[in-house]
């Protein structure tokens, strides 16, 4: 286990995270208590006010909070305009330690320049493999603290090229394999250098997750902490 410096931020690395949906409330005290190291609240998937519930969350725990409105693009679900969403994030920048923003967006580079907190700059397919050398790059390039991928594999063996790729990275990187032929990377991409892993706590938010609970156990059985 090591630490991980993203501006002034210092994290645990490899981290969980508990991404934390429309029970964010609620799941809190147990994402804390299995095992996470880091709490995602995604914005999209809170029925009531997000911003309060951020705001609850951020008053209950001294865990670092990553806010995430997953574009509808992306597998989100907020479904109101794209300047709408971005002012969301920024507005959510004041109560969270870092905040995501999809390499896609229009308005990536104005969230950038506006929030004072380390930004995840993020790129999801959920049908394939995308050029994520090319994404990882770009996503640096726009200006990253953290550069996160998440593709789908086709096959055993794209895991091992997404294994390389980790092992490669000299900054700050995340690489996810989204669905079955993916979920154990889920539990071992950390070991090769992904710097951030992500599970559910009462309902998954991605194809393939573990839950907080299963990656601690991992974690422990594979020597990661």
């Amino acid at each position: 286990m090591g630490r991980l410096k993203l501006r002034g931020l210092d994290i645990k690395a490899p981290a969980i995270v508990a991404s934390l949906g429309a029970d964010a409330s609620s799941a809190l005290d147990r994402a804390v208590a299995e095992g996470a190291d880091i709490v995602e609240v995604r914005l999209d998937l809170i029925r009531e006010d997000p911003l309060e519930v951020l705001k609850e969350v951020r008053k209950r725990t001294d865990l670092p909070i990553l806010a995430t409105c997953r574009l509808a693009a992306e597998g989100g679900r907020f479904r109101g305009p794209e300047d709408s969403r971005i002012d969301l994030l920024v507005k959510a920048a004041g109560f969270a330690d870092l905040v995501d923003v999809e390499l896609r967006s229009p308005y990536r580079d104005g969230l950038i320049g506006q929030v004072s907190v380390p930004v995840v700059v993020s790129y999801h397919d959920f049908v394939g493999m995308a050029d994520v050398e090319s994404m990882l790059e770009q996503a640096f390039l726009a200006g990253a603290d953290l550069a996160k991928v998440a593709v789908t594999p086709s096959f055993l063996s794209d895991n091992l090229y997404l294994l390389s790729l980790l092992l490669l990275a000299r900054r700050p990187t995340c690489i996810v394999a989204m669905g079955e032929l993916g979920r154990h990377m889920r539990a071992v991409a950390p070991l090769y250098g992904s710097a951030l892993t992500y599970g559910y706590v009462t309902d998954q938010t991605a194809p393939g997750q573990m839950s907080v609970s299963d990656l601690a156990l991992a974690f422990r059985i594979l020597g990661v902490r």
